[in-house]
């Protein structure tokens, strides 16, 4: 009988940032549905001034000086929720004439609270900018965020 003789070969590259810790945050309802992964921390986007909701730019843009500013890079575990038509006073407007915002709600696949908005319709990630609702998502799955109660 013939010697069966193996060998093996280990190949390794460079250290690299493969296996560095990752900037990619988590995100889960109250509860503890897991429902965002976002390229940074939520609480520094940018905040809607009339709900106070968090808006994640989806397409990059350039600003007034010409720059490129890059869109975030976020996946939503979420199922859409249908469409809401709220009457907002416009800040804009001489007297506040009200004014109708349509939202395309999204909500957890588990318990159905609304975590979040767009303005055009489905699918999601559609349009310019997705809403968070501030106070809807925590960064520790299980706890609730500090501001997920309104201040009585």
């Amino acid at each position: 009988m013939p010697k069966i003789i193996s060998r093996s070969v280990i190949s390794a590259s460079a250290p690299d940032d493969t296996f560095l810790p990752s900037s990619l945050k988590s995100y889960y309802c109250l509860c503890g549905e897991f429902i965002l992964v976002l390229d940074g921390d939520l609480r520094s986007c940018p905040t809607r001034p009339l709900d106070g909701s968090y808006c994640l730019n989806v397409n990059s843009t350039t600003d007034s000086n010409g720059r490129l500013r890059n869109g975030r890079t976020f996946k939503v575990n979420a199922r859409q929720a249908g469409a809401v038509l709220l009457r907002r006073a416009d800040p804009n407007a001489a007297g506040n004439s009200p004014v109708v915002e349509r939202q395309y709600r999204f909500e957890c696949p588990r318990c159905s609270l609304c975590v979040g908005y767009e303005n055009t319709p489905p699918p999601l990630k559609s349009g310019r900018f997705t809403y968070i609702l501030k106070g809807a998502l925590s960064d520790v799955q299980g706890r609730p965020p500090k501001d997920a109660l309104l201040d009585e």
